[in-house]
């Protein structure tokens, strides 16, 4: 196979910065290698200007050269306008921007559009966040990126749909693109128990970075009762995760403080452990294939796009999750079960269903397994390709015609 002309720069923020957008941006680009070595790929990344060590890492953050090519400061203006110039005079053909509105600084994220302004290349970028009832703040920003792009990316369907009725955008230059999930194979929780010291327990798990909008404390006020109904089973809780940054930042340590009050408070001290650690993909890997039932009771309702659950479904295994619209969507036809928001009553429920009747968690297994063979990173990183391939046959790349560049890519 002759080497690949295309040359991918991926604006986005990068390890060892400790984000979901980082792992996001790491698993893309590498499995977009693992497809074609002969693509070339690089990262800005962008840096927080201030507190880094909020991040988990000591500041300012070292980026692996081999991987990251330029690196932008999230709060400073003058910093994405001179990145965007030099970007200019590089040979990548293609820039992705991973956007999350909390990422690039200003209100809204507002300095990701002076970038955009100045940048001579193709932008595609991919919107993991789009909010049903935007500000009007939150509503411009987004328009004005739309505008500036050649195509944007979107997780799943409701994207698309939210994009047309909230932002009153066309859908001709979308394409939807899932979160990828990790390819690995469907075996039993025992190995993968035993290898973290869980053998014989019934593994409940919660996963990703620690924060109020997890609901956390729901699946705490419904173990006693999943406990004291299975005195079988040895139930153990795991809270697996370090503290989302910001909330370290604006608050410390206060919330994880609460859910160990409520441990305490309701005798679960045996049943409930917290991994209060940011964990390689490898290590929290083991941890789903040894967990039972993931259980995912987020309050947010607006959320299109988890990179737990994508990981969740990748590695097989019956989940439990509140109706947030990511959830709805992959969760569909039997895939999981979902619990009412902020019911710690219901998620109740929904955890002795499963504990209860083990075929119809093996089958939900299965089930869920079998989807995510159609979304792995493999996969996923295949339909970037094609989507970043479109633009290599254009020539006088000319702002004022993006709203006529229409997506190659097939809508999932």
């Amino acid at each position: 196979m002759p080497a690949s002309r295309l040359s991918v720069l991926f604006v986005s923020t990068y390890p060892p910065r400790e984000c979901g957008i980082a792992t996001f941006t790491q698993d893309l680009l590498f499995n977009i290698i693992n497809e074609d070595p002969g693509i070339r790929t690089s990262v800005c990344a962008i840096d927080p200007s201030k507190e880094a060590s909020a991040y988990g890492c000591l500041s300012p953050l070292i980026y692996p050269k081999s991987r990251v090519s330029f690196v932008i400061k999230d709060t400073d203006p003058i910093s994405f306008v001179e990145a965007a110039h030099k970007i200019n005079t590089s040979r990548f053909s293609v820039v992705n921007i991973q956007h999350e509105y909390g990422l690039y600084g200003g209100v809204w994220g507002r300095n990701i559009i002076e970038f955009m302004d100045v940048l001579e290349k193709p932008i595609i970028t991919t919107l993991h966040t789009l909010l049903p009832a935007p500000p009007i703040e939150a509503k411009d920003v987004t328009r004005e990126i739309y505008q500036l792009s050649s195509n944007v990316v979107v997780p799943a369907r409701i994207g698309v749909e939210i994009l047309e009725t909230a932002f009153a955008l066309s859908s001709e230059k979308v394409a939807v693109i899932p979160h990828g999930v990790p390819d690995v194979p469907f075996i039993s929780t025992e190995k993968p128990k035993r290898n973290l010291g869980l053998s014989q327990k019934f593994v409940l798990a919660t996963f990703g970075l620690l924060h109020p909008a997890k609901g956390v404390e729901y699946v705490l006020e419904a173990l006693p009762r999943v406990i004291a109904e299975n005195p079988h089973l040895d139930v153990i809780y795991l809270i697996v995760g370090e503290t989302h940054p910001n909330v370290v930042k604006n608050d410390g340590e206060r919330y994880r403080e609460r859910l160990k009050d409520k441990v305490r408070a309701l005798n679960l001290e045996d049943n409930v452990v917290f991994i209060d650690r940011y964990l390689s993909n490898r290590n929290l890997i083991l941890y789903f294939l040894a967990t039972d039932i993931c259980v995912l009771p987020y309050l947010s309702r607006d959320q299109i796009s988890s990179g737990v659950l994508s990981q969740a479904i990748g590695c097989g295994k019956a989940i439990i999750s509140s109706p947030y619209m990511h959830a709805r969507d992959a969760l569909s036809d039997d895939r999981g079960l979902l619990a009412e928001f902020g019911n710690s009553q219901d998620l109740a429920d929904k955890l002795m269903i499963l504990i209860q009747d083990d075929n119809l968690r093996k089958e939900m297994e299965i089930r869920t397994y079998m989807y995510g063979r159609s979304i792995t990173w493999r996969e996923i990183a295949r339909k970037y390709v094609q989507l970043f391939n479109t633009h290599l046959v254009k020539r006088g790349y000319n702002k004022t015609e993006l709203k006529s560049n229409k997506s190659d890519v097939d809508v999932l």
